[in-house]
């Protein structure tokens, strides 16, 4: 059985599912999207930077139960298919993962945010020249 423990991110329209496993030891989170985005529009805070903490928060703790480190260094981008605030879809790639400075193996490392297209027939033509990307290393 191998040390390294292993990560896997499925998500869906409803909702994430990280997964961490190492030897027989495996822990499953689930990010329900729904509820985080009503609560993220109830209170009226930023959208992006919530879900990125929920995210980061649900990484480490799937991690934490299944083994032992002081230190999460998370890595990831994410692209917006227009500027944030009229962005459709926002993709976000999980770069890299370490634990103690020793890599954790990720499998499905995408995960893809839809809502409504309510952008004109020219802003989605013209939209490639404000697409957004973005880098985050973050010690979590």
């Amino acid at each position: 059985m191998s040390q390294t423990p292993v990560l896997k991110i499925k998500s869906d329209p409803e909702a994430i599912r990280i997964v961490a496993k190492k030897q027989g030891d495996v822990s499953i989170q689930t990010i329900n999207l729904r509820i985080i985005m009503a609560n993220i529009w109830w209170a009226e805070v930023p959208e992006l930077g919530t879900f990125f903490s929920v995210l980061e928060l649900t990484i480490k703790k799937a991690l934490k139960e299944v083994c032992d480190f002081e230190k999460l260094t998370l890595g990831y981008t994410y692209t917006a298919n227009d500027r944030m605030e009229d962005a459709s879809e926002i993709v976000v790639e999980i770069t890299d993962v370490k634990i103690d400075d020793v890599d954790v193996e990720v499998a499905g490392r995408f995960i893809q945010l839809t809502g409504e297209d309510k952008r004109g027939f020219f802003k989605r033509l013209t939209s490639s020249k404000r697409r957004v990307e973005k880098k985050v290393v973050k010690e979590v």
